[in-house]
């Protein structure tokens, strides 16, 4: 059962979500504005939850708090003006080099919603479907940045990340799903395929065909669940490209790209959420299947207890001023928090802690290094 802040909480979403009016009733006793309103960043849904604060009554919320939220409500929108404008400028770019890019994620996806201003907008990714476009793109783009904007260029993963100005920006040459053994085995050939349809258009910009974001939105935010955590976001990002594509989506075809990479039973339960907590409604969400109500409550639970990626769980924090404790903490904590979902999905919970534990390794070395250079110099 959901506590009453989560349902408060959760009210407030779907006001902002799906442009519903509140149930006032809600908060007239027993309401913490304050943690309502930091309980939207940590799951990155400002914009959303502070449309719906514009229900509450007049002295129902403390006025300082109001003015707050109506400055991050700004905020958001700003930056996404800036954040599209830099995808324009890019794809103006990339496309005059007689290139193919799609625009993944992020800002494409916020057409999807009723106001795409108000949601908090994240990085520009910006895939190549074929690999040698990747390549001429990564190398034409070394040669205009400075090093500063360099963030990252692995040429293991086909990932190239920089600074655009304050936009972080990455180019992908690869997609992975990483969720279990059959989503890694055939999710290159499902994306390849899907490379073949028409891309669709946000103005000057691609983006993937439908067939590709049905899949790959959902199967991307759940390869974060199981590796360390989401905000509910990236599950807004989903419901809404599912409810303003459903006449669209050609649903056999979902239903065979869902079979295939294994995802299926992952998806109902996120639909129960979806439909039942988040007020998806029924009708836009495939699949949605009563009887499995209780696992989408708990994914909920999972997610608002993490927050976005996982940073503001307390399992993984500590105060130790001893370097090995904070780092055993963090590593037991993200242990436990790939385990709570081992009865509903064994697979999906253990299928990542190889390399969990490979990139945890990497990470305290390099942050023990990084410390110990600090008190040197």
């Amino acid at each position: 059962m959901l506590d009453k802040k989560t349902l408060q909480f959760v009210e407030l979403l779907k006001a902002g979500l799906w442009n519903k009016q509140l149930n006032l009733e809600m908060f007239r006793d027993d309401c913490d504005f304050q943690e309502l309103a930091m309980m939207s960043l940590r799951q990155t849904v400002t914009g959303l939850i502070g449309v719906a604060f514009m229900q509450l009554p007049k002295g129902m919320v403390p006025r300082a708090l109001q003015i707050a939220l109506l400055k991050k409500v700004s905020d958001v929108e700003e930056r996404n003006r800036r954040v599209n404008k830099s995808v324009a400028e890019s794809f103006g770019w990339l496309l005059a080099q007689g290139l193919h890019p799609w625009l993944i994620k992020g800002q494409g996806v916020a057409q999807d919603y009723d106001d795409p201003l108000k949601r908090v907008s994240g990085d520009i990714d910006v895939f190549f479907a074929d690999e040698k476009e990747y390549e001429f793109a990564r190398r034409r783009m070394l040669r205009v940045l400075q090093p500063s904007e360099l963030k990252a260029d692995n040429r293991q993963t086909l990932n190239l990340e920089f600074m655009d100005g304050d936009v972080y920006m990455e180019f992908h040459g690869r997609v992975l799903a990483e969720i279990n053994h059959r989503s890694n085995r055939h999710f290159a050939a499902f994306t390849k395929e899907a490379a073949q349809l028409p891309p669709r258009r946000w103005g000057s910009v691609t983006l993937p065909p439908l067939r590709f974001d049905a899949v790959f939105i959902f199967a991307h935010l759940v390869r974060h669940y199981f590796g360390g955590g989401i905000g509910l976001r990236q599950v807004c990002d989903w419901m809404r490209f599912m409810h303003s594509h459903a006449e669209e989506i050609d649903r056999e075809q979902l239903r065979a790209d869902l079979d295939r990479l294994g995802l299926m039973k992952i998806w109902q339960a996120f639909a129960a959420m979806a439909v039942e907590q988040l007020g998806c409604p029924r009708e836009s969400m495939p699949f949605y299947e009563v009887g499995v109500e209780q696992r989408g409550e708990q994914i909920l639970r999972y997610i608002m207890e993490s927050g976005n990626f996982g940073y503001y769980d307390e399992r993984t924090k500590s105060n130790s001023k001893v370097y090995i404790v904070r780092r055993f903490v963090a590593f037991w904590g993200h242990l436990q928090m790939k385990f709570r979902n081992f009865a509903a999905f064994p697979e999906e919970s253990v299928y990542g802690i190889p390399s969990f534990l490979k990139d945890g390794m990497k990470r305290t070395f390099a942050s023990k290094q990084a410390e110990s250079l600090d008190e040197n110099s």
